[in-house]
Parts: C-alpha cells; sequence; structure tokens
C-alpha cells in the first residue's frame, strides 16, 4: 500500500531521479526541484508505493503538476490539495492530469477550460531541420520589453481567451525572462517576426514556450526559419529541447514538425 510523503531535503534526490525518469513530461518539476524554487513559490509531495519506491509527484503552486506510475497516487494527491490549492491551472500528462481531475473536480472550482490533448514534442540536433544560418535571430533585450510584452500578452489571450493583459507584474515577469536570457526574437526590417522562450530546463532538455508571430507577419516563412536557428543556438547548450502544444493548433503543429519536432508524449491542461 502507498503512501504520502512532503517533499524535504531527504528525499530531494529521489525525487529528482524520478523524475529523470520521463525528462521531457517532467522537466517544468525537475526544474523546480533542481533550482529550490518550490520552498518559494509552492509545496511539493511524494508517492511512495508498497515497495517504498518513489512512485508520484505532485507539485502545487501557481499550477498543480501531477505526475504517477500508481493510479492510486491521483486521488491521494487530489485529496491532499484541493482544500488548500489555489492554483490557476492543472498541467501535466493527460493520463495524471485526468486522473488527477476525477478525484479533485467536486472540490475546486469550475474550469474556465479544459485542453483536453497537447501533443508533446521533442527534438533532437539530428533532426533538426534548418540552422542558424537561416535568420538573424537574437536573444531579446530588456530594451525591447515594451515591444515583446504586449505581444506575449496577446499570445496568451489567444490561447486561453479575454483580452491581453499588459499589467505591470506581467511586464515585470517579461523581463525577468529576457534579463535571464531566455527570451529570444526575430526581427525584419526592424518588425518582430517571430519570438519565443525558454520556459524551463534540465539537464536533459529545455522546455520552449511562448512561440508567437504576429498575424501581420505570418504565412511569410519566418516562423519557419527563426524557429529554426534559434533551435539550432539552443542545441549548443541543451541535449534536446521540447515543447507542447494544444491539438487543434494545426499551423503550430505544422511549423514545429517541419522544423524536425517529433511526437513524445500527450500533455492536458485545465484553467481556472
Amino acid at each position: 500500500m502507498g503512501s504520502l510523503e512532503p517533499l524535504a531535503a531527504d528525499n530531494a534526490p529521489e525525487a529528482l531521479a524520478y523524475l529523470a525518469e520521463r525528462p521531457y513530461e517532467n522537466v517544468y518539476a525537475a526544474w523546480l526541484l533542481a533550482t529550490r524554487q518550490i520552498a518559494r513559490n509552492g509545496d511539493a509531495i511524494l508517492w511512495r508505493n508498497g515497495s517504498r519506491r518513489v512512485a508520484g509527484f505532485c507539485y502545487s503552486g501557481a499550477q498543480i503538476v501531477p505526475q504517477a506510475d500508481d493510479d492510486e497516487a491521483l486521488p491521494a494527491f487530489a485529496e491532499h490539495l484541493t482544500t488548500t490549492s489555489l492554483a490557476r491551472m492543472i498541467v501535466g500528462p493527460r493520463r495524471c492530469v485526468e486522473g488527477f481531475w476525477a478525484a479533485a473536480s467536486t472540490g475546486m472550482p469550475p474550469p474556465v477550460a479544459i485542453r483536453t490533448s497537447q501533443p508533446l514534442y521533442a527534438l533532437e540536433r539530428s533532426m533538426l531541420r534548418g540552422s542558424r544560418a537561416d535568420a538573424n535571430v537574437r536573444r531579446a533585450t530588456r530594451d525591447e520589453v515594451d515591444d515583446i510584452a504586449p505581444h506575449s500578452a496577446r499570445m496568451i489571450a489567444g490561447e486561453i481567451g479575454g483580452s491581453p493583459n499588459g499589467s505591470a507584474e506581467f511586464r515585470l515577469r517579461t523581463a525577468r525572462i529576457i534579463e535571464a536570457g531566455w527570451w529570444w526574437r526575430y526581427r525584419v526590417g526592424g518588425k518582430l517576426a517571430f519570438m519565443c522562450n525558454v520556459g524551463s530546463a534540465s539537464p536533459f532538455t529545455a522546455q520552449l514556450q511562448g512561440v508567437w508571430s504576429p498575424p501581420e507577419m505570418r504565412r511569410k516563412g519566418f516562423a519557419t526559419r527563426a524557429l529554426a536557428a534559434i533551435c539550432d543556438r539552443l542545441l549548443d547548450e541543451h541535449p534536446t529541447l521540447s515543447l507542447y502544444v494544444n491539438d487543434f493548433n494545426l499551423p503550430a503543429i505544422a511549423l514545429y514538425e517541419r522544423v524536425g519536432f517529433r511526437r513524445a508524449g500527450e500533455f492536458s491542461t485545465i484553467l481556472f
């Protein structure tokens, strides 16, 4: 019979080893754990199976991120978290999100959107189609934040609905990612034509997010060339790259596959 266990310094290495078994699925949780951000931004619990092996991990902060090998772990996570969680979303491998939500739905607010199927993609250098010679991409700089933040807000509004949120807090978060060197952009004639950023990274992979071309810059080949060039540069720093996308976003899926990304799993997201 399994049991829950709070994340602590003495079991953190076991948790990291468990998350490394599925590196594309768990890059965000592994990044939080490795960089010691969990205590500052949320909490995490482990699941030990009957053999006392770590067989599940669940982070709870602004988002709930469940991962489990044992079916019984997911309702245990849900029971532990639903009375205290203020999460804005549940995100993770589809099988885990669905198992968690089946147990948690009666104790959490009704969702505003459910993204049932979000294909997870991965890229290795040998799979890359294109190179840094395709586009003059650059890391964004702090003086570009007033241009980039509104585009990022437009992208998020398009993903989840509603009006773009251009708050000072959102601008500050964007600036922090830029200052970390994780935001990339491509300009044509001085205008932003494409952007994306690294959302999290582990020793195995870096997960891309925020992929966006302004509507007026689409269908001109800019995104394909820019993404390939950015991936070529990022693969100097990370062994592989990964990302996930809504299954209904067919243009984005076509873009990723043109560049060489291949399916590596499936995510789901529940938004509140």
